[in-house]
């Protein structure tokens, strides 16, 4: 009669078989690997041209709202537009100035973050060309906007 608790003795060959198996690397072919870096490349251009869409949207944005709000505010203090409050339209411009430095804002952050998420799977830069733009239209943006409140504002 067997002892339970005595463990049966390891197959040789088993153990042999189970050693080649975890150190075996199956190496990607060259083809693979260039569907690879070409899959990579491809996502890291989408990333860029989603960037480009929030700069572009951004911009148009900030461009619409500083117009009306420097140019309306032209006509009504030269008494083209009597029938106007100057503080409406400086609202609304500055409002949409402000939704479009934050479209920015939130462009420039989920562009960062994908390429953070990116960077765990494959090696990838940190910064972009086009994350570094839309990180100076932000200053920029956030400074002219900071000049158009102070010159509008009453002396």
């Amino acid at each position: 009669m067997e002892d339970p608790e005595k463990k049966p003795e390891p197959d040789h060959k088993t153990e042999v078989q189970d050693t080649e198996l975890k150190t075996t690397e199956i190496k990607p072919t060259k083809i693979q690997t260039l569907q690879m870096e070409l899959a990579q490349t491809r996502t890291l251009l989408a990333m860029d041209r989603t960037l480009l869409a929030w700069i572009r949207t951004s911009l148009s944005l900030f461009a619409f709202g500083f117009t009306l709000a420097r140019f309306v505010h032209d006509l009504i203090k030269n008494k083209h537009l009597s029938e106007f409050k100057t503080q409406s339209p400086e609202q609304l411009g500055i409002t949409l100035m402000l939704l479009g430095i934050l479209g920015l804002i939130c462009g420039a952050v989920e562009h960062w973050l994908s390429l953070r998420k990116l960077n765990k799977e494959v090696q990838v830069a940190a910064w972009s060309s086009t994350l570094a733009v839309a990180v100076s239209l932000i200053v920029i943006s956030i400074l002219l906007m900071i000049d158009l409140i102070v010159n509008l504002t009453p002396h």
